[in-house]
Parts: structure tokens; sequence; C-alpha cells
């Protein structure tokens, strides 16, 4: 591939360090989850190895089996779907589960090797967890295995995208109510129910154990998530990128005035331009949707604006007002160039979807590079 994510090592270690800060006694365990958040989950583990995090977090069993392999000997928390058939190999591999559903829970009972257990409860997301009403049951039924009942969690559905937070109050409401059972039946846990945006604006969701994300790589989890920041705190949290994306350029071409660009003819010239042809499309992760709006890259510091549909795995910006722009020159697609930025947030906007999606569908198999 023509194209190359740069990592800063710095930055990241600094994001796990504000993190630990703000956490105060809570562990942070850092989300490693879909190829840490499109950043690669090898090099973002090389760094953090370093910082000898007590815990990680994965969405799968096969996430954690990799962690194993690069020599991970703390512990991981898969806190996607659990299914019947990786419970031994979960256990095998020394993994901490979270469940979530009957079938698997009764399974994970009925099993020789049990993984250690994370039990969900459903507080408002509607997605995976048991109902907060079930407590004194499920409880019940696992005092028996003390030993392997390790946590409680749950997980906010409405933290980061409102600056009213009654709803997540709410969930954390139903969350201790159904943690006041358990302790009542005399079992200790740790709890854990903070993601990024409830790690920076809900200090009464940190519990035993912080799930950070999308901000340990630099983002905030969205612009009111930071709003909300602001509103209790006097400074702004200095969360710095961890990704730069860059390509380069491998034509200049003139286009006549009245020349249409790109597929589906849906750009035409109204002047004679110069036109920078990149070698990144939708296929490498930018959205072709991001061609239909006021969209740009970076070229020697100056803004280029997108021109014609993103194709599969090219690109077309106007370079008429860079006369020396020629083949070879570097292009960010997301970063810093000279005095201006573009971020992922940007990028996600001009295709009407959220940096999270953009960042965790860069392809796997471009080139992550330690800065």
């Amino acid at each position: 591939m023509l194209t190359q994510i740069h990592l800063s090592a710095e930055a990241l270690r600094h994001n796990y360090g504000l993190f630990c800060q703000l956490a105060g006694k809570s562990r942070v365990a850092p989300v490693l989850k879909s190829n840490a958040y499109g950043h690669g989950l090898k090099e973002v583990y090389s760094v953090l190895a370093a910082e000898r995090p007590e815990w990680l977090c994965v969405n799968y069993v096969a996430e954690g089996r990799l962690l194993r392999a690069l020599g991970h000997q703390g512990r991981i928390l898969v806190v996607g779907p659990a299914v019947v058939r990786e419970l031994d190999e979960a256990f095998s591999l020394d993994l901490d589960l979270v469940i979530g559903n009957e079938d698997v829970l009764a399974a994970w009972m009925q099993a020789v090797g049990r993984p250690r257990l994370h039990l969900k409860f459903d507080t408002g997301m509607s997605r995976q967890g048991f109902a907060p009403s079930d407590a004194h049951n499920l409880a019940m039924r696992l005092t028996q295995f003390k030993d392997r009942l390790i946590g409680v969690c749950t997980h906010f559905a409405n933290v980061e995208d409102v600056t009213d937070h009654g709803y997540a109050t709410r969930q954390l409401d139903l969350f201790n109510q159904a943690v006041a059972v358990f302790k009542g039946a005399g079992l200790q846990l740790m709890l854990h129910a903070a993601s990024s945006a409830s790690t920076l604006i809900m200090n009464q969701s940190y519990f035993d154990l912080v799930r950070v994300g999308i901000s340990l790589y630099g983002p905030w989890p969205s612009p009111l998530t930071r709003v909300s920041y602001l509103q209790l705190n006097r400074d702004v949290l200095d969360l710095r990128p961890v990704l730069r994306w860059t390509t380069e350029v491998t034509t200049v071409k003139p286009v006549a005035a009245g020349q249409f660009i790109g597929y589906g003819c849906t750009f035409r010239a109204m002047r004679d331009m110069r036109v920078a042809v990149l070698p990144v499309g939708y296929y490498e992760g930018y959205p072709r949707l991001a061609g239909e709006a006021a969209s740009y890259v970076l070229i020697k510091g100056s803004r280029c604006p997108i021109v014609g549909r993103i194709c599969m795995n090219m690109m077309m910006v106007d370079v008429t007002h860079l006369a020396d722009c020629q083949v070879g020159d570097s292009v960010t697609l997301i970063g810093d160039d000279g005095q201006d930025r573009v971020i992922a947030h940007d990028v996600a906007g001009w295709a009407r979807t959220i940096h999270y999606e953009l960042l965790t569908r860069l392809h796997g198999d471009i080139p992550r590079q330690l800065d």
C-alpha cells in the first residue's frame, strides 16, 4: 500500500498517564479491541507493555490469544459477546470473560474449566446483560462459584452524546441496586462500569476499574463530552492524538474547464485546474461519502479540496493553488501538517458518521509505524 499510519508512542503514554491520574485509586484498563481502535493492536501493546497495565480489555477471545502470544501475562478482560464454544479456550488462555446471557452462564456453570467470570447487568443499553431484577436469583446460584466469580459490570448507553446525564444516572442506580444484592449475599466483587466518556465526566462511575477506549488514543468521545468536561473543570484535559495518516501524490495532471472528474461525473471543473491523484480510497478506509462534502487533505500545509467521488483505491484533490506540487509529495489525510490539522472527527463528519467507525475501519494492512 502507498499509505502509512504513524503512531506517537509519546502521545499514547501521555494519554494513559492522564487517565491513571484521573482515575485515582481505580485501575485503568486500556481497551485494545478492534485492532486497538484501528491503531494496531501489536503496535499499541508494544508501547503499553512498558507501562505494565494490570488489565487490558478486548472484544474477542482471539484478541486475547494474540495478546498472550505477544507475551502479556496480566489480566485480559473479554468484553464482547461470550459464546459457549470458546469457554475452554478462554480458560486455557487464562482470560476473564464477561457473560450476560443465560445460555452461556449455564454452560459456564457446567464447564470443567471455568474462565474467570464478570457478570454483566443490562441497565438500559438493551444489548448484553441480565436484568437487575434477576440479581437475587443470580447471586444465589453463583454463591458456590465464589472462586471464579470475579466481577459485576454494566455499560452506559447515553453518556457521550448528551450534556444531561440523567439516563446514565438512572443506569448507575440500577447497577448499584444489583450490586447491593450481591453484597448482601456475601459476594465481594470487582465492580466496573466506566468507559472513556464516563471516566471523563462521571467520577461516581469509577468503582474498581475504568475501561478506557477511544480517548486513550486522543479523541474525545464526542464534542458534547468535551463540553460536559468543561462544565465540571476549569481546563480541558490535554488529550493528544496518537494517529497520523499519510499518503503520497502519484499523479499530477491538468484538467480543463468543463471537464468532469471521477465516477458518476458528479464534479465538473468550473475553471482550468491541476489535480493530484492520491492512492487511497474506501478500500483503505477513507470513507466514500467524505468526497461529497467540503472535504480536504493537507499538502505542504495547505488545504487541498477533494474533487469527485472517492474511488476504491484512489481519490483526486485540487492542487491548482500549489504550483510546486509534484509526484512523491507527502499528503496528510489525518494529522498535523504545518500550521493546519485534520482530525478524525473532521473526516467522520464529512462522511456523516463518527470517528469510532472511521478509525476502526482503517485497513489492517496499512503499515503502522511507531514514531
